[in-house]
C-alpha cells in the first residue's frame, strides 16, 4: 500500500514556436512531436494526459502541417488526454498593451473550446514578472487560479496563496519551483532513471552507440546534433528508483500542498516519454512512502485548493517582480523590455494603429451604418499576437526568427491603416457639409478616437487642384503677369491664397509650411488607375479643437489676394523660438546649452529642471533577459561634447531646434567579455526639440546611427524631486515602485534598478511632478542619487546564445550575429510633461494618449448627407479617471464591446453620453458573457465603477 503523500506528475511540453528556430523551422519539429504524442495516447490508455503549454497557436501550427490528423487530435482533446493553455500565445505581459492580453485570452479560449482540452488553470509560464491586474483579468474569463514562477521565489511567495488585484479581485496563486521552475520531474527523476545522470546535470556524454549526427554543410552546420539510436529503457533497479523518488520528494516537499507534491515534467519543446506509465508503476512497486500518479494540471490544482482553507491563506497584492535568491532556473530575468528595441517600437506602432485607431473608427463606422471589416482586423490580431509570444517580443530568439517579426508588424499596420481609411471614407460620405461650407472649399475632417476632447496644433497635408489660367508667364520675383483685357489676377479666387475656417465660418490660426507641385493617382471605376490629378501639395499647421470620440470638419477656403495698402506696425510677433537656442510658449521655457542639454522651466509651478537630456553609454554583453557589463566597464557621457544647434522651424504655432552631437564609443567588447574595445567609433546623435503653441509637453525626437556592438545607450533627466517613489503605467494600472536599491547580499539575482513601463513614468513628490511619455520605449530607472535622475534606455545590445552552441561561439559565428546589436538608424519619439502634484491630478494618462494616438484626417468637398459636419459620438465623464481600453465589434457581430478601466483608487460614478444609435447595453465579463443589463436613457449610460476596475460593456444598435 502506497504512502499517504501523493506525487502528481504533470506531463507536457513548453513549446517555443520561435526561439532556437524560426516559426517555420519549428513546424516540422512540432509535427513530429505531436505525431508521436497522438500515437502514444492512442496505443496506451495508461498514459493519462499531456499538456501543450505554448498556446492554442500550437494547434494551429500542427494542423498547418498535418491537416489529416485533425480528427485524431480533436478526439484526444475532447477526451481530456491533451490539454492546451487558455492563451493564443504566451506573452511577456509588461511589454504588450493591456488590451492585447485580453484579446490573446479571448482568441485562445475561443479556439480551445472549438477543440476541447482547454485548461481551467491560468498557467502563465513565461512572463518575466507577474502584472498586478492578472487576477482581475483571469477572473474575467472564469479562471480562479494562476500558476507562475518568474517574479516569485519561495521566500516571498508561498506554495499556495491568494493573489489580489488592485480592484480587490482575488484568485488562488500556485507557485512553481525556484530550482527547476516547471521541470522538477524531468531534471530529477527522469534524469536519474532514464538518462542515468545526476539531477540538473546538463552535460551530455558523446556515445557513438547513440548515433549522433550533425549537419556539416555551410548552411546548416549551426543546427543541433540529432541522436538516431536513443535507448528508451529506464533503470529497473528498485533501489535506484526508491533513491530517485526520495531525491524528488526532498526537492518538492517544501512546496507540498496538503499531502500532495507537484512533479512538473514540462521542459522546453520536450517530447513525451512513452514509458512514463511503466516507470511510474515500477516506482510505486519499489517503495511505499509515496504514491506516484500522472495527473492533469487542473486535477492537481483542484486537489490543492481543496487541501487548504481559503480564509487561512495569506494574500499577495499587486505585481510580483521578486528576484531569485538561491541558484536555480527561476530568475526574474527583468531586462527583456529593452532588448531588440526595434521590435518594441514596431509593436507599439502596430498596437496603436489596430487597437486605438482602426477598431474604434471601424466601430463608429459600423454603428453609423457602414462596414466593419471583421476578417481583416481578426487577421491583424493573429499576426500581432504571434509576435507577442514571449521569446518573440522579448527579442530572445535567433536572428533568423526575428527577421520574421517586422513582416508581421508591417502586416498589422497595413491592415489596420486600410481598415481605418475605409471607415473614415465611409463615414465621410454620410456627412452633410454643404450647409456649413461653400462651393470651392476643401473640407478637412479630423477623427478623434479618444473619449475626451483634444486640441492643439496639428499638421495636415492638403492637396489642392493645380488650376492654370491661360498660356502666360507670371514673373516670379514680383508676381506680375501680362495685362490681358477681361483678366484681373487680383480678382481671381485661387488656392494660392486661403483661409482655414470652422463650421461657423470662424477663421482658424494656421501656417503654410511647404507647398510643392506633384501628381497623385485617381482611383476611378470608369478609368485606369494610371489617371492622375495635377495637384499642389500644401503642408499646413492648424489649431484644432476636436470633440470626444468624434470628428470635426474644417475647410480650406480659397480667396483673392489680400493687399494691405498702408502697412503699419503690428503687435509683437509671438514666435515660439528665439535665436539663442530658446523655445517658449504659454507654459514652458526651454533653453539649450552648448553641450546639447537643456534647461526647462514649468511656468505653472516655477520649477526649473536643469541639465536635462544627456546621454550615457556603457558596455552590455548580457542576454535578451539580463543586462551584464564587461568585467572592466566604464561610462561615456555627452556632458563634455560641443553641440551643433540648428533652428529647423519657427513660427507662431510650432518651432523645432535640432541638436547634433557626436560621441566616441568603443566599437564593442572583447570576445572574452573582459574589456571594452580600444577601437572607438563615431556615434552620431541628432535630437529635435519641438514645442507647439499651447502645449504643456515638450516633444522630442532622437535619431541615433548605431554601428557599435556590446553597449547600452540611455538618456538621462535629473528631476531634483525629493521622493522615494516612481509611478509607471502598466496593464490597466499605474504602479508605484520604490526608487531605493534593495539590499540583496549574495543572492542569485541582485536588485533590478530598471523597470518596465508602457506609456509613461512619473517622478513626483505630490507637489510637483515630471512625466516621461514614450512611443515604444519600455524600460526606465530612477537612479538612487540625490538628483533622482530619470534614465530611459534607448537601446541595449546583447550577445546571442540561443543557437545550438549555447553561446560558445567561434569568432566567425560571433561576427555574423548582428540583429541583437541593433545596428542601423533608430528614431525614438518621446515627450516631457512637467506638472503640478501627481500623475493622477495632472491627467498624465490623457496627455500620454494625446501624444501617442494620431488623428485620422480626410479631405473632401462640401456635399449633402445625413450626419452633421461636427459631432461627438461618445463622451466619458470623468475622463480623468475612466479610460477606454478598446472599442470593437464582437466576432459574432451581435454587439460592440466598449472596455473601460478606472485608474483611480476611489470608486467613480461614470456617465457615458453617446449620439450613436444604441438600443440596449449590458455589462459583460471579459469573456463577453453577460452580467447584467445597463440602462440607456436619453443616450446616457450611468455606471458605478469600483477602484481599478476593468469594466466591459456590450452595446447593441
Amino acid at each position: 500500500m502506497n504512502g499517504s503523500k501523493t506525487i502528481n506528475v504533470i506531463s507536457g511540453t513548453h513549446w517555443d514556436r520561435e526561439w532556437r528556430y524560426t516559426a517555420e523551422q519549428s513546424l516540422l519539429r512540432l509535427a513530429i512531436l505531436v505525431d508521436r504524442l497522438i500515437d502514444i495516447l492512442e496505443k496506451d490508455e495508461a498514459y493519462a494526459c499531456f499538456h501543450l503549454d505554448g498556446g492554442t497557436v500550437v494547434i494551429e501550427d500542427y494542423l498547418a502541417v498535418r491537416p489529416e490528423n485533425e480528427a485524431r487530435l480533436r478526439k484526444l482533446m475532447q477526451q481530456g488526454r491533451i490539454f492546451t493553455v487558455p492563451w493564443y500565445t504566451l506573452p511577456e505581459m509588461s511589454t504588450v498593451s493591456p488590451e492585447a492580453l485580453i484579446r490573446n485570452l479571448l482568441i485562445g479560449i475561443q479556439m480551445g473550446h472549438q477543440f476541447g482540452g482547454l485548461m481551467k488553470t491560468g498557467y502563465t509560464a513565461t512572463s518575466y514578472g507577474q502584472i498586478s491586474q492578472l487576477p482581475q483579468i483571469y477572473a474575467g474569463f472564469g479562471i480562479d487560479t494562476a500558476m507562475s514562477y518568474r517574479g516569485t521565489n519561495k521566500h516571498q511567495v508561498p506554495p499556495i496563496s491568494l493573489w489580489e488585484s488592485p480592484d480587490g479581485t482575488q484568485i488562488y496563486h500556485i507557485r512553481c519551483f525556484d530550482e527547476v521552475t516547471r521541470t522538477n520531474w524531468f531534471f530529477f527523476t527522469h534524469y536519474e532513471l532514464v538518462l542515468g545522470k545526476a539531477p540538473r546535470d546538463l552535460r551530455t556524454e558523446w556515445k557513438p552507440e547513440d548515433w549522433p549526427v550533425h549537419m556539416a554543410d555551410s548552411v546548416l552546420f549551426e543546427t543541433s546534433f540529432q541522436l538516431k539510436n536513443e535507448r528508451f529503457e529506464f533503470n529497473a533497479d528498485p533501489a535506484a528508483q526508491k533513491k530517485a523518488i526520495e531525491h524528488l520528494a526532498r526537492q518538492a516537499m517544501p512546496q507540498a500542498i496538503g499531502n500532495h507534491l507537484l512533479a512538473l515534467d514540462m521542459e522546453d519543446n520536450a517530447s513525451p516519454y512513452h514509458k512514463l506509465p511503466e516507470l511510474i508503476k515500477a516506482i510505486n512497486a519499489a517503495q511505499s512512502d509515496y504514491k506516484v500518479k500522472q495527473s492533469s494540471l487542473d486535477e492537481f490544482v483542484e486537489i490543492a485548493k481543496s487541501s487548504v482553507k481559503k480564509n487561512e491563506l495569506s494574500a499577495l497584492k499587486g505585481e510580483m517582480r521578486y528576484t531569485a535568491v538561491e541558484a536555480g532556473f527561476n530568475c526574474l530575468l527583468g531586462a527583456t523590455h529593452s532588448s531588440r528595441v526595434q521590435l518594441k517600437l514596431m509593436n507599439d506602432e502596430s498596437q496603436v494603429e489596430l487597437i486605438n485607431v482602426a477598431e474604434p473608427l471601424s466601430s463608429m463606422c459600423g454603428m453609423l451604418g457602414g462596414s466593419y471589416e471583421h476578417t481583416l482586423l481578426n487577421r491583424a490580431w493573429l499576426d500581432l499576437l504571434k509576435n507577442h509570444a514571449h521569446d518573440s517580443i522579448c527579442g530572445a530568439a535567433i536572428d533568423a526568427a526575428h527577421l520574421e517579426n517586422p513582416t508581421r508588424f508591417r502586416t498589422v499596420m497595413s491592415l489596420s491603416r486600410e481598415c481605418s481609411r475605409k471607415a473614415v471614407e465611409d463615414m465621410w460620405t454620410k456627412l452633410d457639409t454643404s450647409s456649413a461650407f461653400n462651393d470651392g472649399d476643401l473640407t478637412i475632417t479630423l477623427f478623434n478616437t479618444l473619449p475626451f476632447a483634444r486640441n492643439g496644433v496639428q499638421p495636415v497635408i492638403i492637396d489642392v487642384p493645380h488650376i492654370t489660367f491661360g498660356n502666360f508667364v507670371i514673373e516670379q520675383c514680383t508676381g506680375a503677369g501680362p495685362i490681358i483685357e477681361g483678366f484681373d489676377p487680383d480678382q481671381m479666387v485661387t488656392y494660392d491664397y486661403f483661409d482655414i475656417v470652422d463650421e461657423q465660418g470662424n477663421k482658424i490660426a494656421n501656417k503654410l509650411i511647404e507647398r510643392e507641385k506633384t501628381q497623385i493617382e485617381v482611383e476611378r471605376l470608369l478609368d485606369s488607375n494610371a489617371a492622375a490629378y495635377d495637384i499642389i501639395r500644401n503642408r499646413i499647421l492648424m489649431e484644432v479643437d476636436i470633440p470626444a470620440m468624434g470628428y470635426r470638419t474644417y475647410a480650406l477656403r480659397p480667396r483673392k489676394r489680400s493687399y494691405i495698402t498702408n502697412p503699419t506696425p503690428g503687435t509683437d510677433r509671438k514666435m515660439i523660438a528665439r535665436s539663442e537656442g530658446v523655445l517658449e510658449n504659454e507654459h514652458l521655457l526651454v533653453t539649450i546649452n552648448n553641450n546639447g542639454t537643456f534647461e526647462m522651466l514649468d511656468k505653472a509651478t516655477g520649477r526649473a529642471y536643469t541639465d536635462m537630456h544627456y546621454f550615457c553609454d556603457n558596455s552590455s554583453i548580457g542576454s535578451a533577459h539580463q543586462h551584464k557589463t564587461s568585467l572592466r566597464d566604464y561610462t561615456i557621457t555627452s556632458l563634455g561634447t560641443i553641440a551643433e544647434i540648428t533652428l529647423q522651424e519657427d513660427n507662431a504655432l510650432r518651432a523645432t531646434w535640432q541638436i547634433d552631437i557626436k560621441l566616441r564609443i568603443p566599437s564593442g567588447v572583447q570576445l572574452d567579455g573582459t574589456n571594452r574595445s580600444e577601437h572607438k567609433i563615431e556615434f552620431p546623435i541628432s535630437t529635435l526639440l519641438t514645442l507647439k503653441k499651447g502645449a504643456r509637453r515638450l516633444e522630442i525626437k532622437t535619431i541615433v546611427q548605431n554601428s557599435a556592438r556590446d553597449h547600452r545607450l540611455r538618456v538621462l533627466f535629473p528631476t531634483n524631486i525629493n521622493t522615494d517613489f516612481a509611478y509607471a503605467s502598466g496593464p490597466f494600472d499605474v504602479i508605484k515602485r520604490k526608487i531605493q536599491w534593495l539590499v540583496t547580499g549574495d543572492n542569485m539575482e541582485s536588485h533590478h534598478p530598471f523597470q518596465p513601463m508602457q506609456d509613461f513614468v512619473t517622478v513626483s513628490d505630490d507637489k510637483v511632478g515630471l512625466s516621461f511619455m514614450s512611443k515604444g520605449l519600455g524600460e526606465y530607472e530612477v537612479i538612487d542619487d540625490s538628483r533622482r535622475t530619470l534614465a530611459i534606455t534607448l537601446l541595449r545590445t546583447h550577445r546571442a546564445y540561443m543557437l545550438a552552441n549555447r553561446g560558445a561561439k567561434t569568432p566567425e559565428e560571433f561576427s555574423r550575429q548582428q540583429g541583437q546589436h541593433c545596428l542601423g538608424t533608430f528614431e525614438f519619439n518621446y515627450a516631457l510633461y512637467p506638472h503640478k502634484e501627481n500623475w493622477s491630478s495632472a491627467n498624465v494618462i490623457a496627455e500620454a494618449q494625446d501624444f501617442k494616438i494620431p488623428y485620422r484626417i480626410i479631405q473632401g468637398v462640401p456635399k449633402q448627407g445625413q450626419l452633421p459636419a461636427t459631432q461627438s459620438l461618445l463622451t466619458i465623464n470623468p475622463s480623468q479617471h475612466i479610460h477606454v481600453s478598446a472599442f470593437y465589434r464582437q466576432t459574432d457581430g451581435k454587439g460592440y464591446i466598449l472596455r473601460l478601466w478606472n485608474s483611480s483608487s476611489q470608486a467613480v460614478k461614470a456617465n457615458i453620453k453617446t449620439s450613436l444609435p444604441i438600443t440596449s447595453a449590458q455589462s459583460v465579463h471579459l469573456d463577453e458573457t453577460v452580467i447584467e443589463p445597463v440602462m440607456v436613457k436619453d443616450g446616457v449610460l450611468s455606471l458605478n465603477i469600483r477602484p481599478h476596475k476593468i469594466e466591459t460593456l456590450c452595446l447593441e444598435i
